[in-house]
């Protein structure tokens, strides 16, 4: 596992290098190129004064050529590696009540300077203009260099809780976030209460821990997450989305087992078997042949017939159980499919934790037989992220009678 995170981590260092030896290239052609460009310009600036037309026009189209040629191949390039974000019509900006306030104290200032023409509100209104460029400039370096991540597991049950850890890393070298409230950016179905840190100090990092619940089986998401702020001085709520890579697979709710009728099926193997085999349960006794084994010898009985008599065995009952799920449902079903397939679950989950071998068939998927914890998952993230079915398939002629048939109707 850590050679692969090398291999990884390497491979990354390789294509940022690869990318900046990239950058670095278009940036030296692009100014080389410009620099022709520039001499070029000034030559036909000179020829011009000179009154020698053809030259003059020669380089000044061979100076808007590369020009464009520039503008067009390089300029993109570069601009593509370019961090954008301390624009700041590229975050997210809302104006709270005390930043109203503010601009209000901001435009009586500007009229009366206006009317007035005295020095004294032209200054106050320089320095009230300078706390906005501060707050701005502030409230850029607050979002700058954080990293946010996003802890959940990678599976759980339906309506049961599990923990989610936020994580918020500061890369700054020397000034601190302030005053950072984390959220979704679009609904998930993970109920994600929204996080507060005061502070994240600078080359550090703060994590909190919550809980969350999924009312229903799937597949959950998470691939970006919000962090607003009214840093420095209140006026405005910026907000940027920060990407996450979290997921987490909800299993079907587990019915308790004291619920599950299964008083139909011999799922346990509590029936009696009348077969011959090697189990530890007497079957007949009859008399002795020379090919059987005399540990299987019966003493009383033979004491009492005064000929040898020996034991047979029945056979175990099978522990494995097959179940199959019909995924023919209407529409209108749906309430009835997720019941049914919260009861599969329930099943698989109950007999594997009882040493039994499960096998689960359906039109479209077959697991193997087992009853481990591996297989038992690869059951249950099946049954999370299965859908119904409008069309009707037949029952597999390979099933047994025993099998367990799980469906709609």
């Amino acid at each position: 596992m850590l050679n692969l995170r090398r291999v990884i981590r390497r491979l990354i260092e390789q294509a940022r290098d690869q990318q900046n030896r990239a950058m670095w290239k278009n940036f030296s052609s692009s100014l080389a190129l410009l620099a022709v460009a520039m001499l070029a310009a000034l030559y036909s600036s000179s020829a011009a004064r000179d009154s020698r037309l053809i030259a003059s026009a020669t380089s000044a189209i061979l100076a808007l050529g590369i020009a464009v040629w520039v503008a067009i191949r390089f300029v993109p390039r570069l601009a593509s590696n370019v961090e954008w974000d301390w624009l700041p019509f590229l975050a997210q900006y809302q104006i709270t009540r005390e930043g109203w306030i503010y601009f209000g104290a901001v435009i009586v200032v500007v009229f009366a300077a206006i009317n007035t023409n005295n020095n004294l509100l032209y200054m106050v209104l320089s320095a009230l203009m300078a706390v906005l460029l501060l707050s701005g400039f502030l409230s850029g370096v607050n979002f700058r260099w954080l990293k946010v991540s996003l802890r959940i597991p990678a599976h759980c049950f339906a309506g049961e809780s599990f923990p989610i850890t936020l994580q918020v890393q500061n890369q700054k070298a020397l000034f601190a976030s302030f005053s950072l409230s984390i959220e979704q950016t679009t609904p998930s179905g993970i109920d994600l209460q929204p996080f507060y840190f005061t502070c994240v100090r600078a080359q550090s990092q703060a994590y909190q821990i919550g809980v969350g619940i999924l009312p229903t089986r799937g597949r959950y998401p998470v691939r970006k997450l919000k962090i607003l702020s009214r840093y420095p001085f209140g006026f405005f709520l910026k907000g940027k989305d920060y990407a996450v890579d979290a997921e987490c697979i909800c299993y079907p709710q587990i019915i308790p087992q004291d619920q599950l009728s299964l008083s139909s099926k011999d799922i346990l193997g509590s029936n009696q078997r009348f077969d011959r085999g090697l189990g530890y349960d007497l079957y007949m006794i009859r008399d002795y042949l020379p090919s059987d084994s005399v540990r299987h010898i019966h003493w009383k009985a033979s004491a009492k017939t005064a000929t040898l008599k020996t034991r047979e065995f029945a056979a175990e009952d099978s522990r494995r159980v097959t179940l199959y799920l019909d995924r023919f449902a209407n529409e209108s079903e749906s309430k009835a499919f997720e019941k049914l397939v919260s009861h599969a679950a329930s099943l698989a989950f109950h007999l594997t934790r009882e040493g039994i071998d499960v096998e689960l068939i359906t039109d479209d998927w077959a697991s193997d037989i087992g009853s481990t914890e591996k297989h038992l998952e690869g059951i249950l993230k099946y049954l999370a992220l299965v859908q119904r079915s409008e069309f009707h398939n037949p029952v597999p002629q390979e099933l047994n009678s025993s099998a367990v048939m799980l469906a709609v109707r």
